[in-house]
């Protein structure tokens, strides 16, 4: 069992996961326009068409899992609530629940051939552990799809400037909550810096961008939005542009490994 950090105590342990009891049933997590776009792009992927099977480590209602649906194909979801995970076994999903701070997947080395994780990794504490252990459930020639907010986009940089916080990719604000649900941070070079210190190399590279802005928090029309996809702006500069980068990833190896 991992020793608990100094200052973590049980009442704060009972505190997020009292937290994540909620968080996995947002609709916001389902609605969004980056999610459709996650999803779309994860359905008709060919390293999607071909997997036999598909884990998705903070897969929340299992809303992209649903899309993978396919005969003879293995669907399995992770999730820190109980909750979320009978409801994906409701549903002829296999569902785990792991404590995603602190666990260990419930799964043997190699076992899938694809491992999804999206927008999970902003929001824990011990990100390269969570990835080291995708790694290992991974097959080897398998492909892990990981995806994290770019926050440092140009639009939250003028609203910092401003004296301001706001993270445009996190729905605490939309929600009124005083604090962000993100407790690090990622840019493009960190993101890289990350998926290579722990045992990945990046094949592909995708930048999100909605091709219209739905977001009731920004009083901006929704066609305003070509103003950055109709010159891909997100694609030729993703470090400012880009609201989110989702890489697709293959394990390295390395000796000993």
């Amino acid at each position: 069992m991992p020793q608990k950090p100094p200052g973590v105590t049980d009442a704060a342990d009972t505190e997020r996961a009292a937290y994540y009891r909620d968080y996995w049933r947002s609709t916001g997590l389902v609605e969004a326009e980056h999610v459709r776009w996650k999803t779309e792009l994860t359905r008709r992927h060919p390293r999607i068409v071909q997997a036999t099977s598909v884990l998705d480590v903070g897969c929340g209602s299992g809303h992209v899992l649903e899309a993978l649906r396919s005969p003879g194909r293995r669907l399995c979801g992770v999730e820190m609530a109980a909750e979320a995970a009978k409801s994906l076994e409701a549903r002829g999903i296999e569902g785990r629940a792991v404590d995603l701070e602190a666990g260990v997947l419930p799964f043997g080395d190699g076992e899938f051939d694809v491992v999804l994780c999206y927008d999970v990794f902003e929001h824990i504490f011990a990100p390269g552990r969570l990835l080291r252990e995708i790694r290992r459930v991974l097959r080897p020639h398998g492909a892990a799809f990981l995806c994290v907010p770019n926050t440092l986009n140009l639009f939250n940089r003028l609203v910092f400037l401003s004296g301001e916080f706001l993270d445009i990719m996190d729905t605490a604000h939309g929600d009124g909550e005083l604090f962000s649900n993100h407790v690090r941070i990622f840019s493009r070079s960190l993101f890289q810096r990350f998926i290579d210190a722990n045992g990945f190399r990046v094949t592909e590279r995708h930048y999100y961008f909605p091709d219209r802005f739905t977001d009731a928090r920004y009083r901006l029309p929704q066609w305003t939005a070509r103003v950055v996809t109709a010159p891909r702006l997100h694609e030729r500069w993703p470090s400012a542009f880009a609201l989110g980068f989702l890489y697709v990833c293959e394990p390295t190896f390395r000796r000993g490994s």
